[in-house]
């Protein structure tokens, strides 16, 4: 069975991983039910993709694969933390980052301790959450993969949200700002500003709030999100007659060139499909 062969529709690349597997051919099959396990992700259908995980796994410890096994139990992992299985996924990803770890490949190993403290912070044990994001965050930093740190720096800033430590996470959000900026993601830029508005009205600070919501819609617009950035557009509109006068007005022309820009709001009846990402092809 060639690649090509391959279609992006996970019932039926089910179907023809079992259909290779019964004729034998065990890697290919192995790689096919890791690959539906990453369309029913796309689709955040996360029992379909556990259920293909796990067959994925099995498959490859049949075969002594051990970068399939590591691989896809990694995938797992990232399954059961999306199913808030937590046990089972600190269990997974603890196994995966001693497998990452026993073959020194380091960026699986990071991606493991990331998922371990996502894993650890939806059981609330929050203390060891914040030890696994440090060391992965220490681990994505001596790799050089910056989105990878400041993916952490930014749940960080939730965890210490989440405590309503809003000074700490005001400050981690602003760090988180400052390097998706030098980057040039528009799409964290937009989240980082979005989040530092959230805490802004919470502390009761409107003109702060605004300002950064109107911010971030136009990051959003930039990054072509644009359902987000019409909410956002929404509540910086909401907090106009909340602020003083003079901001009010500066604002009003940055938001009515947003309103502007923005598409119109496709109907619920439109087509549903979306693109799969050609990338799902490419077997890890």
């Amino acid at each position: 069975m060639s690649d090509n062969e391959i279609d992006l529709d996970p019932t039926e690349l089910m179907e023809q991983g079992e259909a290779a597997f019964e004729a034998g051919e065990k890697d290919i099959a192995a790689k096919i039910f890791n690959t539906a396990g990453n369309v029913y992700m796309s689709l955040a259908e996360f029992e379909g993709a556990l259920e293909c995980f796990e067959r994925s796994v099995e498959i490859f410890k049949e075969l002594d694969d051990e970068t399939g096994i590591s691989d896809t139990l990694y995938n797992l992992g990232v399954a059961q933390i999306n199913l808030e299985q937590w046990d089972e996924a600190i269990l997974t990803c603890e196994k995966t980052m001693e497998k990452f770890e026993a073959v020194d490949n380091e960026e699986g190993t990071a991606d493991a301790m990331y998922a371990l403290a996502l894993a650890y912070h939806g059981k609330g044990k929050t203390d060891t959450a914040m030890d696994y994001f440090k060391k992965a965050q220490r681990a994505y930093k001596k790799l050089g993969n910056e989105q990878g740190v400041v993916s952490i720096i930014m749940d960080i800033g939730n965890v210490e949200a989440e405590q309503e430590n809003w000074a700490q996470a005001t400050k981690t959000f602003k760090k988180a700002l400052k390097i998706y900026q030098e980057l040039d993601d528009k799409a964290g830029t937009a989240d980082a500003l979005s989040l530092l508005g959230d805490i802004a009205e919470i502390q009761g600070k409107q003109k702060q709030a605004a300002e950064y919501f109107t911010e971030a819609s136009e990051c959003y617009l930039e990054a072509e999100i644009y359902d987000i950035a019409r909410e956002v557009f929404e509540r910086a509109e909401q907090k106009l007659w909340d602020i003083p006068k003079a901001t009010r007005r500066r604002l009003r022309k940055v938001l009515d060139k947003i309103y502007d820009r923005l598409p119109e709001e496709e109907d619920d009846d439109d087509d549903d499909d979306e693109d799969f990402d050609e990338d799902l092809l490419e077997f890890q």
